[in-house]
């Protein structure tokens, strides 16, 4: 069903070699078709799975103390392991963090990323997709390494939306799902949008925006208010990877990414309202 994965995966940090059954490695082609294979022999990190007589998974880094967890078999395990080759090549170097985040580019943005941050189930996939399918630039719907020099870099992993769609999800929306959803397990479907604006796999560009999501049943008519730096780092610590670091380093970067960014909170019910009020600021 999907093309044979070898297990080195390529990074900016380096390869990371993959010990884990060949069913399961296509697999991640289901949500990573285009990670590219990894140079040479060396490499900066290994990933190892083990896998239970029911076909659940867990996983192991060599790089930091991945959580324990068992993951069913099929796509969740298979992303189960794409976030630990992540987890994995950031922690082999000080150099770069990852948030759990969504990014994109929005007119007026210069060539820069947009960042939606927000705990899970805050809309940032949903928000990132809508905007997707209103033209814009998908970075990504969930992880994003970020370099020492505050760029984002593109991983170019499916984004993935829950269904059913809420009622409320315009023409736009319906129609990128249609087209490009062309995987899905359970409630989950995963959209191909490789060749609709999604940045390729090693793309950079510099974090010039930040956007705490602050989606409440409530908020009727989406408003963006400015935030201070300290509030954006508050949070952005607890959506931050990097267990290479030591606390005050952790800080420290987290603040200079925040004090070269504009940061902003967006208070909101509806993700396509939302999309459509953010683009529409952003085309003013």
């Amino acid at each position: 069903m999907y093309p044979r994965r070898d297990p080195h995966f390529a990074s900016p940090t380096g390869t990371v070699l993959v010990d884990a059954p060949a069913d399961l490695l296509d697999l991640t082609a289901a949500q990573a078709p285009d990670w590219p294979v990894g140079a040479g022999e060396s490499h900066v990190a290994t990933v190892t799975s083990r896998i239970g007589a029911d076909g659940s998974a867990r996983f192991h880094a060599s790089t930091y103390e991945a959580p324990d967890v068992v993951l069913p078999p099929g796509l969740l395990a298979a992303n189960g392991l794409i976030g630990t080759v992540i987890g994995a090549f950031v922690a082999a170097d000080p150099a770069w963090i990852c948030l759990h985040a969504a990014a994109v580019r929005l007119p007026g943005d210069d060539g820069r990323l947009t960042v939606l941050l927000g705990d899970t189930m805050a809309g940032k996939s949903t928000l990132a997709i809508a905007l997707a399918a209103l033209g814009q630039g998908l970075w990504c719907d969930d992880r994003l390494p970020v370099s020492a020099e505050g760029e984002g870099f593109a991983l170019a992993l499916r984004p993935k939306l829950r269904l059913p769609l809420p009622g409320s999800a315009p023409a736009p929306v319906r129609d990128l799902v249609a087209e490009h959803g062309d995987v899905r397990e359970g409630e989950m479907i995963y959209l191909d949008l490789s060749g609709s604006g999604q940045a390729g796999f090693g793309a950079r560009l510099p974090v010039s925006r930040l956007i705490v999501l602050d989606r409440t049943r409530d908020a009727t008519v989406p408003e963006l208010t400015a935030l201070p730096v300290a509030t954006t780092v508050k949070h952005m610590v607890p959506v931050t990877f990097a267990p290479h670091l030591d606390p005050v380093m952790r800080l420290g970067r987290l603040r200079d990414l925040a004090g070269k960014s504009t940061c902003e909170r967006l208070s909101y019910g509806d993700s396509f309202r939302a999309a459509a009020f953010l683009l529409e600021g952003a085309n003013r």
